[in-house]
C-alpha cells in the first residue's frame, strides 16, 4: 500500500514539473480552435482551385429517349439528300416519331480574363488565411501567457494576504494576554478579528477568481493546472513591421483584384464547343431501322455589349475595396500607436516593479518596527495596523506591475508576430 501511494506521489510530482510555460502553449497547436484555422486555410486553398477550374474543360455523356407528334430528324440532313430519300421510297428516311439519342459534348474556355484575374484574387485569399491562421495562434498563445501572469499575480496576491493573516494571528496572541491582565481593552481583539475576518473574504474572493482563470486556461490548452506555472524570458521581441497587418494587406489586394475582374467582364471571352451524337430510331416511311451519327465542334467569341448587372457588379467591388483599404488604415493606424503605448508601458513597468520591490523591502521593516512599539505600546493598534496594510499594498502593487509587464509583452508579441514559444520558457 505504500508503495502504491509513494508512485502515486511520484506521479504527480512528474506532471507538476513536466508542466511549464512552453508545453502549455504547445498544447495549443492539437487543440480544435487551431485545427479550425487549418481547415479554414483548406478551404481557401480550394476556392482557389474552383477558379482555376473554370479554366479546364468540361465533357459530359448524356442519352435520352424522344417521342414527338410527327416524325423529327435524327440527324442534320442537307435539302438536297432530303429530295433524293423522297423519291425512292425504299430507302428509309431519317425522320422518326420516336427517336433514342445518345452522345457526349464539351466545352473548353480558351480564354476568359476574368478568370485569371479571379484566380489571382483567390491566391491572395489564400495567402490571407494563411497570415490569419498564424496570427490566431499567436493571439491564443498571448492569451495563455496573460492568463497565466494574472493567474500568478493573484496567488502572489494570495500569499500576501495569508502571510498578513499569520502576523496578525501572532499580534492578536500578544494582544489576548494583555486583555487578560487587563492591559487592553477588549475591543482590541474586537478589531483584529474584524481585520481576520476582512482578509478572509478577501482570501476567497482571489481563489474564485483563481477558479476562473484555471478554467481559461485550460479550455485553451486542456490542461489543468494546480498553480501557476513559471514565466521567464528567453529572448526580446523583434520588430519586424506589424504582423498583425498581413491578412489585411493581403485582403486589400485580393478586393483590387475583384474590381479588375469586374472591369474585365466586358473583356471578349473565347470558347470551343463540341460534341457528338449517336441517334437511333425506326423510319416513319417504312419502318426501317435507322441508325445515325454526326458531330460538330466550333470556336465562339463572345463580347458583352449592354448589361446593367456587369455595371453594378463593378460598383459592388468598388465599395467593397474603398471598405477593406479603409478598414486596413484604420487598424495600422491603431495598430501603431498601441504598439508604441506597450513599449512605453514596459519600460516603466520594469521600473515600476524595482520601486515596488524597494518598497516591499522598506514597509517590511517598518512592520517588525511597528510590532515592536505595537508590544510597548508606543503606537496604537490602529497605527500597527495601517503598517500591515502597508506592506500587502506594497506586495500587491509589485505582483500587478510584474502581470501586467507580462500581458503587455505578449500583447505586443501579437502586433509584431513573434511566436511566444521563442519568447518566454
Amino acid at each position: 500500500m505504500k508503495q502504491k501511494l509513494f508512485l502515486v506521489w511520484m506521479v504527480a510530482v512528474l506532471q507538476l514539473h513536466a508542466t511549464s510555460i512552453t508545453s502549455l502553449l504547445n498544447t495549443l497547436e492539437k487543440r480544435p480552435e487551431h485545427k479550425l484555422d487549418l481547415l479554414d486555410v483548406e478551404k481557401s486553398a480550394l476556392g482557389q482551385q474552383a477558379v482555376h477550374d473554370k479554366l479546364m474543360p468540361t465533357v459530359n455523356l448524356y442519352g435520352g429517349y424522344e417521342t414527338y407528334s410527327s416524325p423529327n430528324g435524327l440527324l442534320p440532313v442537307v435539302p438536297n439528300e432530303l429530295i433524293g430519300m423522297v423519291k425512292n421510297q425504299s430507302i428509309g428516311q431519317p425522320f422518326s416519331k420516336k427517336i433514342l439519342r445518345e452522345g457526349l459534348n464539351f466545352t473548353w474556355p480558351l480564354f476568359v480574363k476574368s478568370i485569371y484575374t479571379l484566380e489571382d484574387k483567390a491566391a491572395l485569399l489564400n495567402l490571407a488565411a494563411k497570415e490569419k491562421q498564424k496570427l490566431n495562434f499567436i493571439q491564443r498563445e498571448a492569451v495563455v501567457v496573460g492568463s497565466v501572469a494574472q493567474l500568478r499575480y493573484l496567488e502572489s496576491l494570495q500569499a500576501a494576504l495569508h502571510s498578513k493573516k499569520r502576523s496578525i494571528n501572532q499580534t492578536k496572541i500578544t494582544t489576548r494576554m494583555k486583555v487578560k491582565e487587563g492591559r487592553a481593552p477588549q475591543s482590541a481583539l474586537f478589531v483584529l478579528n474584524s481585520h481576520i475576518n476582512d482578509l478572509d473574504i478577501g482570501i476567497n474572493n482571489l481563489e474564485q477568481n483563481i477558479n476562473l482563470l484555471h478554467s481559461k486556461i485550460e479550455t485553451l490548452t486542456g490542461i489543468h493546472l494546480e498553480h501557476s506555472v513559471p514565466l521567464r524570458i528567453r529572448q526580446h521581441i523583434q520588430k519586424r513591421g506589424i504582423f498583425a497587418l498581413k491578412p489585411l494587406q493581403k485582403k486589400v489586394q485580393a478586393s483590387q483584384k475583384g474590381v479588375q475582374a469586374a472591369k474585365e467582364a466586358y473583356v471578349p471571352s473565347i470558347v470551343t464547343k463540341g460534341g457528338y451524337t449517336y441517334s437511333q430510331g425506326d423510319a416513319y416511311n417504312n419502318d426501317k431501322a435507322l441508325r445515325e451519327g454526326f458531330g460538330s465542334a466550333g470556336i465562339y467569341v463572345s463580347m458583352p455589349i449592354f448589361d446593367s448587372s456587369k455595371n453594378t457588379a463593378t460598383e459592388q467591388a468598388k465599395v467593397a475595396y474603398l471598405q477593406e483599404k479603409t478598414t486596413l488604415e484604420q487598424t495600422a493606424h491603431n495598430l501603431t500607436v498601441q504598439a508604441r503605448q506597450l513599449e512605453r508601458e514596459i519600460h516603466l513597468l520594469r521600473r515600476s516593479v524595482t520601486l515596488a520591490q524597494h518598497s516591499v523591502s522598506d514597509q517590511r521593516r517598518l512592520l517588525k518596527i511597528a510590532k515592536v512599539s505595537l508590544a510597548n505600546a508606543s503606537i496604537t493598534q490602529e497605527e500597527y495596523l495601517r503598517y500591515e496594510d502597508a506592506l500587502a499594498d506594497a506586495k500587491a502593487a509589485l505582483y500587478k506591475a510584474e502581470a501586467q509587464k507580462w500581458q503587455d509583452m505578449a500583447q505586443l508579441a501579437v502586433i509584431y508576430g513573434n511566436d511566444l514559444r521563442r519568447i518566454v520558457k
